[in-house]
């Protein structure tokens, strides 16, 4: 097992060796993606921004004045009210020019930056994927004839589509999707120890549990690929026991063997899931462990800001 652990990682190391060189001409490709991915991570940390003060914007109060409350609000500021009001209009005239002026940036960043995402990543991807396709077209036009007899045209095509289909899918989307989240978890850190390092601390702290609880819940509503790190069926799994049950059903019915496959079944069933009732509880405490979490981190981040602004406020405020 050991040898072929051993050996599997030097087919990979090998492999990931061949895709470098590979890419190596589309390096400008891929730095125009990155430079996307970086404009489309930014968005989610200015979208907390700017929906801040948006907030802020909304519940700005502006107090009825009179002749006797004037001096209370204005504190000697305005001569009359309608002073005061028109102040207080400019002023949140003002703001919202400013809280649209940064949505528009947001919206700006989000097109201009998933356009050279995709663009840079994706051309990078199929640039590569036609190189592999081109080398692997030239090999087979050098094979000899007989070499046609053991592999079929359709089975080389279908091989040659699936290398293609999963070389796209290890090296285009995982690159984006690492880029761009790493761009926007590192934006958020430096403007959250900006404004209130100690609540950056907190969720320094909390953020690998809060991503087990976001996995866990993304595991649940999308589900998981359980068979994919499983061996292929055999003939004697259930699902073929199935299969040739039903494509053989008269020989099944004239023998009078249905008790017989039956049993057959159900011994597979038991060989798939050796314990189905631990495994299942497991599953449900793992799934309610990650909302747990993830809710209690919520929670725990909530208060911890509150305490913040309530004790410190010379230090720290919301703006």
């Amino acid at each position: 097992v050991d040898e072929e652990a051993e050996l599997e990682k030097e087919v990979v190391k090998s492999i990931s060796q061949r895709a470098k060189v590979l890419a190596r001409n589309d390096w400008y490709l891929f730095l125009i993606g990155s430079i996307g991915a970086v404009l489309a991570g930014v968005v989610f940390p200015a979208w907390g921004i700017v929906f801040a003060y948006m907030i802020e914007l909304l519940y700005y109060p502006v107090f009825p004045c009179s002749n006797d409350t004037l001096a209370l609000i204005a504190e000697g500021q305005f001569a009359t009210c309608e002073d005061y009001w028109n102040n207080e209009a400019d002023y949140l005239k003002d703001f919202s020019f400013k809280v649209t002026y940064a949505w528009l940036g947001i919206i700006g960043s989000t097109v201009i930056g998933n356009m050279l995402l995709y663009y840079g990543f994706g051309s990078a991807t199929e640039r590569m994927n036609k190189r592999v396709r081109d080398a692997v077209f030239v090999s087979l036009m050098r094979q000899d004839i007989g070499f046609y007899d053991t592999q079929t045209v359709a089975n080389l095509s279908t091989k040659l589509e699936d290398d293609a289909a999963m070389m796209h899918s290890f090296s285009g989307e995982p690159i984006r999707a690492l880029t761009m989240t790493v761009a926007s978890v590192l934006v958020g850190i430096f403007i959250s120890f900006f404004y209130m390092w100690p609540f950056a601390l907190l969720t320094l702290a909390i953020l690998p549990f809060m991503g087990f609880g976001a996995y866990m819940e993304m595991k649940m509503y999308m589900g998981e690929d359980e068979g994919a790190e499983e061996p292929k069926e055999g003939e004697d799994s259930a699902g073929a026991i199935v299969v040739e049950t039903l494509m053989s059903i008269r020989t099944v019915a004239a023998l009078s063997i249905e008790e017989m496959r039956s049993a057959e079944y159900t011994t597979a069933l038991a060989k798939t899931e050796i314990n189905p009732i631990k495994t299942n509880i497991m599953k449900g405490l793992a799934t309610g462990a990650g909302f747990l979490i993830q809710l209690w981190g919520m929670g725990l981040m909530f208060w911890w800001g509150g305490w913040i602004l309530s004790n410190y406020p010379e230090s720290f405020g919301f703006r």
